[in-house]
């Protein structure tokens, strides 16, 4: 349930924990429609879940990232083919895979003395418009 912007009402007081605060009418009655301040945090993820968002988005929140994306997802490819499209160092290139490798946008599989990174489902997915 979303609360939406209602007309204003004058300030209220709400108890949080052992301190009374004076807020906008509106806001008050929109947290004891949710229940009160103790649903209302019931309702949030877990800190463990918005950590895991909040890593995602970070490995997505670089250009470099992105191009790595894109260019997994025309085929699969080597970080020798990577590191010549994107123009990093091996390291760099290693540090940029393992950030979308930990956030389980990419992975790789070995062949003889090749490793071949590919985009996972969830890799496929972020770059699908829906």
């Amino acid at each position: 349930m979303r609360i939406v912007k209602g007309e204003k009402k004058a300030e209220k007081r709400i108890c949080l924990g052992d301190v009374n605060v004076l807020a906008p009418g509106e806001v008050v009655e929109n947290v004891e429609i949710l229940g009160g301040l103790d649903s209302l945090k019931s309702k949030l993820p877990s800190d463990d879940k918005v950590e895991r968002m909040a890593n995602s988005y970070k490995a997505l929140a670089d250009p470099i990232r992105m191009k790595i994306l894109f260019s997994l997802s025309l085929s699969d490819l080597c970080p020798c083919i990577l590191k010549e499209i994107l123009g990093l160092s091996d390291s760099k290139l290693s540090y940029h895979l393992n950030i979308l490798e930990s956030a389980d946008y990419i992975a790789s599989r070995k062949e003889k003395n090749w490793r071949i990174y590919f985009l996972t489902e969830r890799g496929t997915s972020i770059l699908s418009p829906d």
